[in-house]
């Protein structure tokens, strides 16, 4: 059985029309608040990148109004704490990787069945702050919008 021709051409209209909000929804044409509420539920999924890309949709065709200030600012809070947890363990990895010059942790540093430890303590820090660098660039590029 086939369907009828006006099931066939409903439901290519009802899908146009959805492509149609879609690409409009894409390059910025829908309200303000269609942004903020994506930038904020991408937030709370935990993706950062499409929190700023929603942003930046936001204020690309009109200036900020009081709530996509207050979504920046929540969202560059977010990435705020984000660099201020990494930081607390580059600091702590600092503290174990270079100690002072006679405490304990100096003398097991020098030992060869720490070495192995150590060289991924450093690779780990190395990760975290280069994983710093990228969250404060986002930071630059949320507060270029």
């Amino acid at each position: 059985m086939l369907p009828s021709l006006g099931f066939l051409t409903s439901m290519l209209t009802g899908l146009m029309a959805k492509a149609g909000i879609v690409q409009l929804t894409k390059h910025g044409y829908m309200p303000q608040s269609t942004y903020v509420k994506a930038a904020l539920k991408a937030l709370e999924e935990d993706d950062l990148d499409e929190a700023i890309r929603s942003y930046q949709l936001a204020v690309k065709k009109w200036r900020p109004s009081q709530r996509t200030e207050i979504a920046a600012e929540i969202i560059a809070s977010a990435i705020t704490v984000r660099i201020a947890k990494l930081q607390n363990r580059v600091d702590e990895l600092e503290g174990v990787i270079n100690p002072k010059r006679f405490s304990r942790q100096f003398w097991r540093n020098l030992l060869p069945k720490n070495r192995e430890a150590l060289e991924a303590m450093r690779e780990e820090q190395r990760g975290f702050q280069e994983a710093i660098d990228v969250l404060a660039k986002m930071k630059d590029k949320l507060n270029e919008a």
